[in-house]
């Protein structure tokens, strides 16, 4: 509720109200109060109904209404509620403000390419579909958190110059129409506007041969599927259950441009979700395998890992590159209070972590750096990762020291006994660690003490982190 405190020079005038109106039978101070409320400590409309907020004027032509131009409000005096305008019907509808699921759910994504010659398919991560919208100055406040979007792009078929604008443009397409409407978003609504978004896309890029994607949008608890041209988004839950599970529910693309959507409601046995394109679905490799392989590595909070397992096996099945997977892993917690004061990044100024480092063509060295120029690609480092983070990742400090010592291409590996691969203090703004990447100072953050990182790319090659403090 909206309370007003009468400073001083407001006191003075009501005193001098009081002392003009002597002897008067109270009729002037009452209408007094209806023309100037704010004297009286009360706020415009508040003796006919509930309190308005600061910066509404009265509606002439609505009586009972006040409106905010600014913010294109209406508020009710009798109820309280606020309101907004549908353009396209010209009703009022109330206006929604989103819930914050955080404290529940906290979600994390990744994902992995193989590229063919001259042709790459694209992934696009948006991790705070929030600031996204702030950054194009959109009022999202509506809806629920957390709020993202993942999604692939396949190129087959398509032109690089193709694939890389529907992975520019979607959510240019997408987050417009999630702002246009300000009240309770339903399943179906949701639905609706990434279908739109999409066919909108394909119209503007491929109106002939379309765009095939997957794609998943996170809002507080609910994930919103969509899928064309044969690619997939599935979710995944507890290892043993089957496909057509409630916790397994998918959505293929057809081979037709127009998508096919869901909209689920995501429980404690959702474990997170697989995004892939047709040539991974049609490689052999069953949906069942698909998850699994997926869960190995994403249960374990290492989503990337995940999605370079799938592709992995998806060529050794036959699929041809150009290919791509984003894997997502939900989070639940049922008492965040005492964890979040534990792991969340916001609380921590500084870690201290090692590192295990593999060079690839075309990335940066050094300077001063006298090591034969490396050989593999960028794919080949993260597959020699893969091979040994189930024994880096359970074998504790020893066990990544060893491996350390046999493979990192950094320096620091030469370093001795526990201290092998160590990166020292490592300051949470990135500009302040001159010589470690930003991309390991990001992901150093969001690790407990002793666990081991995902497969982390930056513009020195492929990193395994442990954080040590």
């Amino acid at each position: 509720m909206h309370f007003s405190i009468l400073d001083s020079e407001e006191s003075k005038n009501i005193a001098v109200v009081h002392k003009t109106n002597q002897g008067y039978s109270g009729k002037d101070l009452w209408k007094l109060k209806q023309e100037r409320p704010e004297l009286f400590g009360v706020a415009p409309a508040a003796q006919n109904g509930k309190p308005a907020p600061p910066g509404f004027e009265q509606l002439r032509e609505m009586p009972g209404w006040m409106y905010h131009k600014d913010k294109a409000l209406y508020f009710q005096r009798e109820s309280g509620l606020l309101y907004c305008r549908d353009s396209s019907t010209n009703e009022l509808y109330e206006l929604h403000q989103g819930e914050d699921y955080s404290g529940t759910l906290t979600v994390r994504g990744d994902a992995a390419t193989v590229a063919a010659k001259g042709q790459a398919s694209r992934n696009v991560i948006i991790n705070d579909l929030h600031r996204a919208a702030s950054s194009m100055k959109l009022d999202f406040s509506h809806h629920d958190s957390p709020a993202a979007m993942f999604a692939v792009y396949d190129a087959t078929g398509c032109s690089n110059d193709q694939a890389e604008a529907a992975a520019k443009g979607l959510h240019m397409q997408l987050l417009p129409r999630l702002a246009s409407y300000r009240g309770r978003w339903q399943n179906d609504r949701l639905e609706g506007a990434l279908a739109e978004a999409i066919e909108h896309l394909r119209t503007e890029i491929a109106p002939e041969s379309g765009i095939a994607l997957a794609v998943a949008l996170l809002l507080g608890g609910r994930l919103t599927m969509a899928a064309t041209g044969g690619a997939v988004c599935m979710i995944f839950g507890q290892v043993g259950q089957s496909d057509g599970n409630v916790d397994n529910l998918e959505v293929v693309g057809s081979e037709t441009t127009e998508p096919r959507t869901h909209c689920a409601v995501l429980e404690d046995s959702h474990l997170g979700a697989l995004l892939t394109v047709n040539s991974v679905r049609s490689s052999g490799l069953s949906a069942a395998r698909m998850r699994a392989l997926a869960r190995s590595h994403t249960m374990g909070d290492r989503p990337r890992a995940g999605c370079v397992s799938l592709l992995e096996e998806a060529q050794k099945a036959g699929a041809q590159p150009p290919l791509v997977a984003a894997a997502v892993r939900f989070s639940w917690s049922r008492n965040q209070t005492v964890k979040k004061q534990r792991t969340d990044p916001s609380n921590l100024t500084k870690v201290r972590c090692r590192h295990l480092l593999l060079r690839y063509v075309g990335c940066q060295a050094p300077l001063g750096d006298r090591r034969k120029k490396p050989t593999r690609s960028s794919g080949d480092a993260e597959l020699q990762i893969l091979r040994i983070l189930p024994e880096v990742a359970h074998g504790g400090a020893a066990a990544f020291t060893k491996k350390c010592k046999e493979l990192s291409e950094c320096d620091t590996a030469m370093k001795s006994g526990d201290l092998a691969g160590d990166l020292g203090w490592l300051d949470k703004d990135p500009a302040k660690n001159r010589k470690v990447p930003a991309a390991v100072v990001r992901a150093a953050f969001l690790l407990a003490v002793g666990q081991v990182s995902d497969l982390v790319s930056s513009e020195r090659g492929i990193h395994l982190i442990l954080r040590t403090a």
